[in-house]
């Protein structure tokens, strides 16, 4: 009985308390305001993450491609020195 009494109390201050057009139009324009506020921040934040990613990856495939050169070049010039070597016998 007594879970019966405080039930009724609770939807008796749920519908005293109904909210008016102009509380959820308020409340509307206030999130909306906040995503018109964050969505820009989200996106901005979004793409510098994405292109800090690309410039790593670019990067990265610089350093190796300037091993390789200098790989490349070592490799070149011990082949001009077996063949100064070779062609200096004959």
């Amino acid at each position: 009985m007594d879970e019966r009494v405080i039930l009724e109390e609770v939807y008796d201050a749920i519908e005293g308390e109904k909210l008016s057009t102009a509380i959820i139009r308020n409340v509307i324009i206030g999130v909306l305001f906040v995503l018109m506020l964050s969505l820009p921040k989200i996106y901005i934040a979004t793409n510098i993450y994405y292109t800090s990613v690309k410039i790593n990856k670019l990067l990265n495939e610089y350093y190796s491609l300037k091993a390789e050169n200098s790989i490349l070049k070592s490799k070149i010039e011990k082949l001009k020195f077996k063949n100064r070597l070779s062609s200096s016998l004959f």
